[in-house]
């Protein structure tokens, strides 16, 4: 235990100086000016129903409100078709789990990609 908190004592006093080059300042402020310029994403969601019936696009949304009413949906209408869209992740593997889930309720859901704001990634919660 003391040889342990000897090296620590030695090593923790060290500073370690780096100097980067004005370049890669630069190219580094650009980086982080332009992600934070840009709300919007490539990401991916669950669509729960497409179909070209609205009271089944209906339908399927108030089956969905009531068995998940916790979890944000968005509908859009593609003429000729109404797709149901719901939750907002970040990688395809990160909904794998939900999807089979939501599967035993909607069968024909799959995932598909969104452009997606930033923050409604980091606040989906199911």
């Amino acid at each position: 235990m003391f040889f342990m908190s000897m090296i620590c004592t030695v090593n923790c006093d060290a500073q370690v100086v780096i100097n980067e080059e004005d370049a890669v300042s630069r190219m580094m402020k650009r980086y982080t000016e332009n992600n934070h310029n840009t709300p919007m994403i490539r990401a991916w969601r669950i669509q729960i129903i497409t179909t070209n019936d609205r009271a089944s696009m209906e339908e399927a949304l108030e089956e969905f409100e009531e068995l998940y009413p916790k979890i944000k949906y968005s509908w859009q209408h593609n003429p000729p078709y109404y797709q149901v869209r719901i939750g907002a992740f970040e990688k395809k593997d990160d909904l794998e789990a939900f999807l089979l889930k939501l599967k035993a309720d909607f069968p024909s859901s799959i995932p598909v990609q969104d452009d997606i704001d930033k923050k409604e990634i980091i606040s989906f919660n199911e």
